[in-house]
């Protein structure tokens, strides 16, 4: 009966009070959160149903060449995106990893991670900051045990130490002295995402590992090796190929600081670090072992990679992370900022693009994924358009990777123009339904703010290898642009109201969900690719001006040329109306026009010539349509267009489309525009939905307005919710940041 009734009255504590967590700042004033919800995650929506968020809260780390989800309970997801997305560590449950953590003392053994587990309890204390994650076991008779894991920032643009560190002190307050044991397993089982839903039978690969101990038992490897389940090709590892046939190594190595006995072993398929130490009454020992991954498998190479990770580490005060000066040196400054909550957000986003940045191996060159159920639950670099997006606030951050970031989705580019959607595996782009019409839109205006921002105009004469990259086909950035602008005008085209056509999808490719792009891809228009070409060919047509390259002058006249017409076509067609139609599909399916569609309204109020009245009058209408009575965002929808439920692209609020409304708002009240920042933070959302983790510190694409019974969660088509990767996409962290400093740049 005890267990239960404590378990009871820890829920009426939370739902009374509504805390799942709180927020500091570090001694190196940088955000950290506590988590002190309960494990497993509860939590119900409006109607009293299951949230259905997932069990176990999860906050990422990474660099450039690895990431890793810590979880509350102390479970790890250990990632690697370099040559395809795969789980190192990849557990039974899907979208989770397997690790545990265990102290014996004397003959009690204390399980420290997972669910059920003394890691799980409320006690102890769990704190996620930039670059590290800490956990706090106050134990009984005057023990004490952290377990602090680190890992380092990339020092430059496609480097970075795949690895990270396990810093365990224990602390003896009592009045003996305490026999302990540590040990630190993970699992080796490496899984491509994109294969994680099919059973392991069926799956295509069939990875396995071999391992191997040094002579001091203080490294132990794990080679991958794989063989085909079925029939396939055998490509080498420089070919493009839907799976990864060059899995890493992995590594767990182990170091005592001082008397403790540590060695590493293994068996079957987990690595095993353990130490044994005496600790004296009032006494505090601490040791490390570090865990990653490596191309080649050899000890001295892992010894190398080992003494690069603890380069500079602080080790003496690992309390925030072993490597928090080094990641305070890599976030931007916003020391002089004044608004508490802002500098708090807005750092632990930039820490959230430096942290999910990834090194393609195929591309080479390194970017920021989608993430979420794209990256992290697929297994899928989709869509370019996301990536583009991302790299903006990279331009005021860190110019080289917003720069790398430009040329990754360039070279996705054929030599006609059209740029592929993405890719999955090892530099493979699945056939697919879409003939996207948008991309070349979003790469003109990341590239635009790119130049605009850097002045590195210079970058125009670049040269860049066309898709395939084994093809050796390259051209400078200008010609590129040119050929993709000519796509966008010939390919793309125009439909009979003088406005950009959709092809299969614009940003949106719900309409095809309904209704066929067999029947419509030759007719079909968008209001959002028209209204675009309004906002975006200003600005890259002032970065070619300004670049005075005279190889840019005739494509400068085609560019206005080009903006010219759309611009008498869209506003022809937008009359004496008081918010922009969406789409037509044909003369009879026309969608949006006594129903406001958020899409093409926040690049409607960011075209510069048009009057600020006008803009006042659009926005105030808007507003009062789709952010009335929402009181996180702006919704997608007036009301829903083809379905009951009001969700997803029919209902929910998305981060891409909400803050191109502030940066339209930005053009002509400032203030308004920074309260929308203030709005769409996740601080705001805490307020109004404290129970709810997903949408606290990360968030997915959307989530759910109030159209939907499920408000303020995800919505997706697992049939367990809970199963999908909720949280961390990039754009309710890259968006903001780049809308905080655009905000900043415009008030200087």
């Amino acid at each position: 009966m005890k267990p239960r009734l404590v378990f009871f009255l820890l829920l009426v504590v939370q739902a009374s009070y509504g805390q799942i967590g709180a927020w500091h700042l570090s001694s190196m004033g940088l955000p950290v959160y506590e988590y002190k919800g309960l494990l497993p995650v509860k939590a119900v929506d409006k109607t009293g149903k299951d949230a259905m968020l997932p069990n176990d809260p999860y906050f990422l780390l990474g660099n450039y060449k690895m990431t890793l989800f810590a979880h509350a309970s102390g479970r790890y997801q250990f990632l690697t995106g370099e040559r395809a997305w795969a789980r190192i560590n990849a557990a039974e449950q899907a979208n989770y990893g397997w690790n545990d953590a265990e102290l014996r003392d004397g003959q009690k053994e204390i399980n420290l991670v997972g669910i059920p587990s003394t890691g799980s309890d409320v006690s102890v204390k769990k704190r996620f900051g930039v670059g590290f994650a800490r956990y706090e076991y106050p134990l009984e008779d005057g023990l004490a045990c952290t377990r602090i894991i680190s890992v380092k920032p990339s020092q430059k643009i496609h480097t970075g130490n795949p690895a990270f560190v396990v810093t365990v002190t224990l602390t003896n307050k009592g009045n003996k002295t305490r026999e302990l044991t540590y040990s630190e397993r993970m699992l080796v089982n490496f899984v491509q995402i994109g294969t994680q839903f099919t059973d392991k039978k069926n799956r295509p690969l069939a990875y396995q590992s071999a391992f191997t101990v040094d002579e001091r038992k203080q490294t132990a490897v794990a080679s991958i090796t794989c063989a085909p389940n079925t029939f396939l090709t055998s490509p080498t590892k420089e070919q493009r190929y839907q799976y990864d046939i060059a899995p890493p190594a992995v590594f767990m190595h182990v170091n005592p600081t001082g008397k403790q006995l540590a060695q590493v072993s293994t068996n079957k398929d987990t690595l095993t670090a353990e130490l044994k130490t005496s600790v004296k009454p009032g006494e505090t020992q601490s040791f490390y072992i570090i865990i990653g991954i490596r191309d080649s498998e050899p000890f001295p190479s892992v010894q190398q990679q080992v003494a690069d990770l603890l380069t500079d580490a602080q080790v003496n005060n690992p309390a925030e992370g072993l490597f928090a000066a080094q990641w305070k040196r890599k976030l931007p400054d916003l020391s002089a900022e004044k608004d508490e909550l802002l500098k708090r957000e807005m750092l632990w986003n930039a820490h959230m693009v430096e942290a999910s940045a990834k090194y393609s191996a195929y591309y080479q060159e390194t970017f920021i994924p989608q993430g979420t159920v794209y990256a992290y639950h697929f297994g899928d670099n989709i869509s370019n358009r996301d990536h583009l997006q991302a790299a903006l606030p990279a331009c005021y951050t860190n110019p080289a990777l917003a720069k790398s970031s430009i040329r990754y989705v360039m070279k996705h580019s054929e030599e006609d123009g059209e740029i592929k959607r993405g890719n999955a595996g090892y530099g493979y782009t699945v056939p697919s339904i879409y003939k996207e019409s948008d991309e070349q839109l979003f790469l003109f205006n990341t590239l635009s703010e790119y130049l605009l921002i850097t002045k590195d105009y210079s970058f125009l004469n670049e040269k860049v290898p066309y898709y395939p990259a084994e093809n050796g086909k390259s051209d400078a950035v200008l010609s590129i642009l040119k050929k993709q602008f000519i796509y966008l005008r010939d390919e793309v085209g125009r439909g009979s109201h003088g406005l950009v056509k959709m092809l299969n999808s614009d940003w949106s490719d719900s309409f095809f969900h309904k209704y066929s792009p067999n029947l419509y891809a030759s007719t079909a228009e968008s209001h959002l690719n028209s209204a675009m070409v309004l906002a975006i060919f200003p600005k890259l047509i002032s970065a070619l001006k300004q670049a005075k390259n005279p190889d840019a002058d005739s494509f400068i006249t085609a560019l206005e040329s080009y903006r010219s017409s759309v611009a008498k076509a869209y506003f022809d067609d937008f009359g004496n109306r008081q918010f922009s139609a969406r789409a037509y599909l044909n003369d009879k399916l026309q969608f949006g026009v006594d129903n406001v569609c958020l899409e093409p309204q926040g690049y409607l109020l960011q075209i510069p010539d048009l009057p600020e009245a006008k803009k006042k009058e659009i926005y105030q209408y808007v507003k009062s349509r789709n952010f009335s009575p929402e009181q996180t965002g702006f919704r997608i929808r007036e009301k829903p267009l083809w379905s009951s439920r009001g969700d997803g692209e029919d209902g929910a609020i998305w981060y891409s489309l909400e803050y191109p409304v502030l940066l339209g708002v930005a053009t002509f009240d400032k203030a308004e525009a920074m309260s929308l920042l203030h709005a769409f933070s996740f601080q705001n959302y805490a307020t109004h939905y404290p129970d709810y983790w997903v949408g606290q510190w990360t968030a997915p694409d959307d989530i759910n307005s109030t159209l939907s019974t499920r408000q303020g969660l995800y919505s997706f088509w697992e049939p367990d919710i809970r199963r999908a990767f909720q949280g961390y996409c990039n754009h309710p962290h890259t968006w903001p940041l780049f809308c905080y400093f655009k905000l900043k740049e415009q008030s200087e």
